[in-house]
Parts: structure tokens; C-alpha cells; sequence
């Protein structure tokens, strides 16, 4: 088996798709740093007093009017009162130097499905390219246990997917570090956002078995790709298009971008609207629920075990000429 995976990641690592892949991700981590730097460089003097400007109209602004405005949520809504509080306008608020915390975390967010849909589309790429040169039908003459070969690329797959996923992570927070650094500041919060960064590798796994899978089933990188842009699509069509409908927004439950997004962020909280009526009318409310780690993880643990399951069955049964 040893010799096998060995083989398996020669034959991926020999591809000029792949290549090109990581230099993707290594130069979208770069210019991700851009962004970290431009949250990070203090303001000049002349941004400092047009930030204090902004902030005093606005504090000025809900002195005048933030009782009124409270007192009048409280009499016409249902909601509790402390939905209708106004905070007070802070000056941090208004052009301050975001911190390490902050400013990693966003874009660490973006690294992390980045690498993910890199690992899916090599994935698809890496089993979708040998039926189309019909090289997996050469490969099983040489060795013909079908199940020792789904398994060797799986295998593969899956670690590569990890790798460019941490990859992807520590080029982002490492960069993000010496920006801040840089520019005098401290490097604070970091013990969470690894944590986040080892939950993303989960994403970019599972992104990888389903790209790896449906390509294998379709036999064509093409098709995957597809399964991937209408899903999307789905995706778009529930959350914006069906946005005030309940039904729709309850099934974020059980999707598979809510609880995967579940296991990156550590639990996911999504709202599903509830029309009621009061005196003056129907009222569109919204209703908040949470789906949990432990939720996403089985979620997944599921999902992938029948997805394998299901295409091991075809990668045994079918020919592959």
C-alpha cells in the first residue's frame, strides 16, 4: 500500500494542473496581505480629524434623537427592549486601526474556502483527467484490486487537501503577523484563529472527497464542476431569492454550507422570518437558530461516509473503458 500511495502522489504531483493551482493560492495569499495592510497602517493626521469630525456628528446625532427613536421601538414592535437600544457611537469606531485579531480573521475567513475549493477542483481534476485519457483503465491492469486504488487516491487526496489548507492558513496569519508588526502593533488573539485555521482543513477535506467523488462517478472534471456551480446556484435561489420564505430558511439546518460553515466558525447562527399579527397588520419578524459544532461535524461525518460509500460501489462495479 505504501508503494501504491506513493505512486499516487507522484502522478498528482507530476500534473501541470496542480502546479498551477498552488501558485493560485500562494498568490491570492499574498494579496490578501494587501488587505491586512491596509487595516493595519495607522491613519495619517489629516484622516484622524476627519474620522473625529464624522464621530462627533454622529454622537451628536444620537444625543438628539436616540431616546425618542427608542422610546417609539418600544411602543410600535414586539421586540425586547434591548433590541431597540442605540448604542453610542464610539470613536473607535470611526477609521481606528483594527486589530491583529481582526484584521486576520477576515481574511483568514476568505483562505480558507479558497483552499478548499482549490482542493475540490484538483480533486475532481485528479480522477476527472484519467478517465478522459482513459489512463485509470493502463493503471488497473497493472493492479487490478479496485478497492486498494480508490482508497490509495483517496488517501491522497484527502492529505493534499489538508496540506494546502494549513498551507493556506499560516501563509495568512504568519503574513497578517509581521504587517502588524510592522506597523508597531501586537499580535494578540492568535490561539483562536489556529483553531479556526485546523477547523478549516475539515472544509477543505470534505470539499476534496465530494469533488473527488463526483468526478469519479460522472468520469469528467467538467461534471463535478457543474454538481459545484448548481449547487451554488441552489444556494443562491434559497437564501436570496426565498429569503422571506420560512420553509426555505429552516433548511439551512440541514445543508451543507450551514453546518460546514458550523464547523468553521465554531457553531453557526442563521434567522428564518415569522410573520405574525398585530393591530397594525402582518409583521415580518425574524427568529434566530444555531447549528452547532457537534451538529456539523456529524452532519459531515454522514455525508462524506455515504458519498464514498456510494462511489466506491460504482468504482468496483462499472467499467472504466
Amino acid at each position: 500500500m505504501i508503494r501504491l500511495l506513493r505512486a499516487e502522489f507522484g502522478r498528482l504531483r507530476s500534473r501541470r494542473f496542480t502546479l498551477v493551482a498552488l501558485l493560485v493560492v500562494f498568490l491570492a495569499m499574498a494579496g490578501l496581505q494587501l488587505i491586512v495592510n491596509f487595516e493595519v497602517t495607522p491613519p495619517t493626521a489629516a484622516e484622524q480629524a476627519q474620522n473625529r469630525a464624522a464621530y462627533e456628528q454622529a454622537h451628536k446625532d444620537w444625543v438628539d434623537s436616540h431616546a425618542s427613536y427608542e422610546q417609539a421601538c418600544r411602543q410600535t414592535s414586539q421586540h425586547p427592549d434591548e433590541e431597540c437600544v442605540i448604542a453610542e457611537p464610539q470613536l473607535s469606531d470611526f477609521g481606528g486601526v483594527q486589530s491583529y485579531r481582526e484584521a486576520a480573521g477576515a481574511v483568514l475567513t476568505i483562505a480558507i474556502y479558497l483552499a478548499g475549493l482549490t482542493a475540490f477542483v484538483v480533486a475532481a481534476s485528479f480522477i476527472g483527467a484519467e478517465y478522459s485519457t482513459g489512463s485509470i483503465g493502463n493503471w488497473l491492469t497493472f493492479l487490478p484490486r479496485r478497492g486498494r486504488v480508490f482508497g490509495a487516491k483517496l488517501i491522497v487526496i484527502v492529505i493534499f487537501a489538508a496540506l494546502i489548507s494549513a498551507l493556506a492558513s499560516a501563509l495568512t496569519l504568519g503574513g497578517a503577523a509581521a504587517l502588524v508588526r510592522l506597523h508597531g502593533g501586537q499580535v494578540s488573539g492568535l490561539g483562536p484563529l489556529a483553531q479556526m485555521a485546523g477547523r478549516g482543513t475539515v472544509l477543505a477535506v470534505a470539499l476534496a472527497v465530494v469533488g473527488f467523488c463526483a468526478a469519479l462517478v460522472s468520469r469528467h472534471t467538467a461534471a463535478a464542476i457543474g454538481v459545484l456551480l448548481g449547487y451554488l446556484f441552489v444556494w443562491f435561489v434559497r437564501l436570496v431569492v426565498l429569503r422571506k420564505l420560512s420553509v426555505a430558511q429552516e433548511a439551512t439546518r440541514w445543508s451543507p454550507e450551514g453546518n460546514i460553515q458550523a464547523i468553521v466558525n465554531n457553531g453557526y447562527d442563521y434567522f428564518v422570518p415569522v410573520r405574525r399579527l398585530t393591530a397594525e397588520g402582518e409583521v415580518l419578524d425574524t427568529v434566530q437558530r444555531t447549528i452547532s459544532l457537534s451538529h456539523g461535524v456529524v452532519y459531515w461525518s454522514a455525508l462524506l461516509l455515504v458519498v464514498i460509500a456510494a462511489s466506491v460501489v460504482v468504482f468496483r462495479r462499472r467499467d472504466v473503458t
